[in-house]
């Protein structure tokens, strides 16, 4: 009886949607609704981290906050990747090689969808390149968040309200040696 009434609660809370599977502690929806947002179909990615939306005619170039993926058209830094506070990824080609797969993954993921563009609270709404910084929502999940969870992006760490959550999802991510974090000096 005890372990029925301490299931139940978590149960309850999992099947509602309160609980998600890549450590999103907030409700999707209540967040896009609660903030700017517009409602988009992604015409082109550019790489990991970068992607064209088409939103009533109008082309935004959308830098997706709070995540950097390797590059793929510029070398690579190994002062970026950190398996832990001391461990650098210093192999360069594997860097390339995840900003590639990062890249397809956007491009797999996102492309020609219709998505969220959702602008945060805390950021500046653009960056020095003219660029939109925002979250991207596909079918209520956050893509910038997901490319972390799957060791695609590390956090670029500025001001954003979803820092903490994204910065608990890389430590998971690390600790798991999912994705580009899988990495051997």
């Amino acid at each position: 009886m005890k372990k029925t009434c301490f299931l139940a609660p978590i149960l309850f809370l999992i099947f509602s949607g309160c609980i998600s599977s890549n450590n999103q502690n907030y409700d999707s929806k209540d967040f896009i609704d609660s903030h700017e947002h517009l409602f988009g179909t992604v015409t082109r990615v550019v790489d990991g981290d970068t992607v064209h939306v088409d939103s009533n005619g109008v082309d935004y170039n959308i830098r997706l906050l709070g995540v950097d993926t390797p590059e793929t058209y510029q070398k690579n830094s190994v002062s970026e990747y950190y398996l832990d506070y001391e461990t650098p990824i210093s192999d360069i080609e594997y860097l390339d090689y995840w900003g590639h797969l990062a890249t397809n993954y956007t491009r797999d993921t996102l492309e020609n969808k219709s998505v969220y563009v959702v602008f945060d609270k805390k950021s500046e709404k653009q960056d020095k390149y003219g660029r939109y910084l925002a979250y991207i929502y596909l079918e209520n999940e956050n893509f910038n968040e997901n490319l972390i969870e799957y060791g695609f992006a590390r956090v670029y760490t500025s001001n954003f309200e979803l820092k903490n959550d994204f910065l608990d999802t890389e430590k998971t991510a690390k600790s798991g040696r999912i994705g580009l974090w899988n990495y051997n000096n």
